[in-house]
């Protein structure tokens, strides 16, 4: 763990200062709107574009103004943030990580190094998030270095560690959990877990869902308490199924106007009600495509293949997988296969969907080459990564 003096002198870092006085300034006045000294410091120590810098200045200004922080000298203002650059710098960082960092987030500049940056940067490493790993933290969530330590930061790292016991997942989430939704997280993750395991939802599948951090998880928890009523009641998916999660996903999404919407675009399609709840109970996220996406699907899957709605209802992933990527190369494949005799047995079209990339390649593509060309213009796959053979290793066959 880096050890941190009670006073950062800056030995190593940008030399910015040193040379302060040689700056052009655009302007001899200090404009609220875009500070002068800040433009051109951005541009000479962090290699910013001149509109960009800009851009920054003024969108830092508009923070400041929005704290009713006092303007400052520009000398004192350009010193300050040159003590926040050199301390990430020490601390590891790259140029090009500050860059990002001060993009998304240029009020990191306005912390105080001492008094700020040094107590978090040392109370985040020792919760076990340090070296490389804080640092690709901080470069896609800068956030953990501006909220409140002791109400929102430390709170939602424990509650992370808690609930996924494994510091890698927690890196993981803490990349992927920006702003607001991190916040949400110390105060409705813990409390949101506990309402789902009393409806028996089991720790490891919970797990997995905030891998993914839907937001359904970090809404406040009487919302959720609603959801996961609505879940069973409404869209009919028991507790104990593996669909229900992604149900409460669903629902936590998708207003009741879009979710109807939808339903009605099936039974246009000839779908009954006991076809539409079939769909709901076996896979909820067909209900998460776009109306568009639905329609081009369904459009294909019942007048192209002609299949009914209670086997589509049953073999969701035929709805769920790419139609350009997928549903309409393999089918093609096939269908070209079967016309010229290459194949003898009758192969399931369902079977085919559900192969890995690769292992569609080598079964029906790469041992024939009559299927060369039409499996490149329907997939967009070139013919010299075919003639390869697909050395990559498989992929889960049902993924799409």
């Amino acid at each position: 763990m880096l050890k941190f003096g009670s006073n950062f002198n800056g030995a190593q870092g940008f030399n910015f200062i040193h040379g302060f006085r040689r700056l052009v300034f655009y302007s001899t006045s200090i404009s609220t709107e875009s500070n002068p000294a800040f433009v051109n410091y951005l541009v000479e120590s962090l290699g910013f574009p001149t509109q960009h810098a800009l851009s920054t200045s003024d969108k830092l200004s508009r923070v400041r103004q929005h704290r009713g922080v006092k303007k400052v000298g520009d000398f004192n203002f350009v010193e300050n943030a040159d003590s926040v650059i050199k301390f990430l710098t020490k601390i590891g960082f790259e140029h090009s990580h500050i860059r990002n960092v001060v993009v998304s987030a240029p009020e990191i500049l306005l912390c105080n190094v001492n008094k700020t940056l040094i107590p978090k940067t040392q109370t985040i490493h020792k919760m076990g998030i340090s070296g490389p790993d804080f640092i690709e933290v901080v470069k896609v969530n800068p956030s953990i270095l501006l909220l409140a330590l002791n109400s929102k930061v430390v709170p939602a790292i424990q509650a992370l560690k808690e609930i996924m016991g494994c510091d890698l997942h927690v890196i993981a989430i803490l990349k992927k959990s920006r702003g607001k939704r991190f916040y949400c997280i110390s105060r409705n993750l813990v409390p949101n877990v506990a309402l789902l395991r009393n409806y028996g939802i089991p720790i490891e599948s919970i797990q997995k869902y905030v891998l993914k951090l839907s937001t359904a998880l970090v809404q406040k928890t009487e919302l959720l308490k609603d959801v996961v009523i609505r879940v069973e009641e409404k869209l009919g998916i028991p507790r104990d199924s593996p669909q229900f999660l992604f149900g409460i996903h669903l629902l936590s999404s998708l207003t009741e106007k879009n979710i109807q919407l939808k339903r009605e675009i099936f039974k246009n399609f000839g779908w009954t009600e006991s076809d539409v709840v079939t769909l709901f109970r076996k896979c909820p996220t067909c209900f998460g495509l776009s109306v568009a996406s639905i329609k081009k699907k369904l459009d294909f899957l019942m007048n192209e293949l002609n299949y009914e709605p209670s086997f589509l209802a049953m073999q969701s992933n035929l709805l769920t997988c790419s139609l350009e990527k997928r549903i309409v190369p393999r089918h093609k494949v096939l269908l070209v296969l079967k016309e010229k005799g290459l194949i003898k047995i009758e192969y399931s079209f369902i079977t085919a969907v559900k192969l890995s990339e690769s292992q569609f390649l080598k079964r029906f593509v790469l041992p024939f080459t009559e299927v060369h060309e039409v499996y490149r213009e329907h997939s967009g796959t070139s013919l010299e990564v075919l003639t390869l053979g697909s050395s990559k290793p498989d992929s889960d066959a049902t993924s799409c």
